[in-house]
């Protein structure tokens, strides 16, 4: 998987994620957008990698609404630290029980956009600057990333695994 190394790649590679998403949803019968995975993992439909995407867009523009506004955002989340997203991640899981596919794929789409165009107002500099936003000490390259193209590319992987498309 490339990492983005300036605004336009992580443009370019969360427009491409996005578009693999959905041309895979896409090819798939209506049965199957809504099939049950037999699977120990946290995810157990598409409706749940759908929902986790979202969450994730919605930190993000979070964290970054709060900087704007003079806060200090708490990273990933308050009441969690980075050594405790299966936590957090389980949250979402539970959040997005309360969705029907249709709604999952609806948020995702629309948190989607917000961040794209969010992505696009930012500067090339403050994207790669260490210390540009408060709550990075590190360029935010590396969250931008997290929480989208490289985020598509792990759910792109969990699609395939339990959706076979096109004889993958």
């Amino acid at each position: 998987m490339l990492r983005p190394r300036t605004k336009d790649e992580l443009i370019e590679l969360s427009q491409e994620g996005f578009k693999t998403i959905r041309g895979m949803i896409d090819q798939l019968p209506a049965k199957e957008r809504i099939k049950t995975y037999h699977t120990k993992e946290r995810d157990k439909n598409l409706r749940d990698i759908l929902f986790h995407l979202h969450a994730w867009h919605r930190l993000l523009l979070k964290w970054f609404q709060i900087d704007a506004e003079g806060g200090h955002p708490v990273l990933p989340e308050l009441g969690y630290s980075w050594d405790h997203l299966d936590e957090l991640n389980h949250e979402f899981w539970l959040e997005a029980q309360q969705h029907p596919f249709m709604d999952a794929l609806e948020l995702f789409e629309h948190s989607h956009h917000l961040c794209m165009e969010f992505i696009r107002t930012l500067s090339e500099e403050s994207i790669i600057t260490p210390h540009a936003f408060t709550f990075s000490k590190s360029p935010v390259m590396g969250l931008l990333d997290g929480c989208m193209a490289d985020h598509y590319h792990w759910a792109i992987e969990q699609i395939k695994l339990h959706h076979p498309i096109n004889g993958e």
